[in-house]
């Protein structure tokens, strides 16, 4: 289960959400201040500084906070982390990037659930690397590549139908793609700890039938 913070016990309790700051902290500056100002959370921003604090953070267990949101950049090859200096270990990289391979073995994050920024997130490769030991609550992400400004509204409407609304994560996640309304952000997916996949099929306004990956 996610962890309890002090926050949640004030007299005007706020909920605790981490952001992962990969090389994106325009982003991560901004989703913070909308999270605090406007849905009453209070923020923890990692600022990843070597692909080893990105596995920790990942593997945190039973620290985990009810969302986790991953800030950066990627392709079909993985998370984009950038150059280090010799003396940083990035065996763990390939071409730049920290693949799904690398990721599975780590993911500890118990109710957790997770929502990527990133282009490319959201194929399947990586969802598996989420959920494939079941230690988590949900991953949500792109199988496209979706514009620096659409990625940033869609963040900010579900978490309005999730924490405002107070809709399931799977309901705040549909609705937040009509809202946006846009053919990148169809691309969401949202993966299941038990293992399944759902994508949106915008000509009908519903999920896809699950698929067990």
């Amino acid at each position: 289960m996610p962890q309890t913070s002090i926050d949640t016990q004030f007299d005007y309790p706020r909920l605790p959400i981490s952001i992962v700051a990969l090389p994106n902290d325009f982003e991560a500056r901004a989703l913070r201040e909308i999270l605090e100002m406007c849905f009453d959370c209070v923020v923890t921003v990692h600022w990843i500084g070597t692909p080893e604090d990105f596995l920790k953070v990942l593997g945190q267990g039973e620290t985990a906070p009810r969302y986790l949101i991953i800030a950066g950049h990627g392709d079909d090859t993985g998370y984009y982390f950038g150059e280090y200096i010799p003396e940083i270990d990035t065996s763990m990289l390939r071409n730049e990037h920290m693949p799904p391979e690398v990721i599975a073995p780590v993911v500890n994050l118990p109710g957790c659930t997770v929502i990527s920024s990133a282009c490319a997130g959201g194929i399947e490769p990586m969802g598996k690397a989420f959920i494939q030991n079941g230690k988590i609550g949900a991953y949500i992400a792109c199988r496209d590549y979706p514009n620096g400004t659409d990625m940033p509204v869609f963040l900010v409407n579900f978490f309005f139908y999730s924490l405002r609304k107070k809709l399931s994560d799977r309901e705040a996640w549909q609705m937040a793609m009509r809202t946006i309304d846009n053919l990148a952000i169809y691309q969401m997916s949202y993966y299941h700890a038990d293992g399944t996949i759902e994508h949106y099929d915008p000509d009908t306004a519903e999920t896809l039938a699950p698929k067990v990956v």
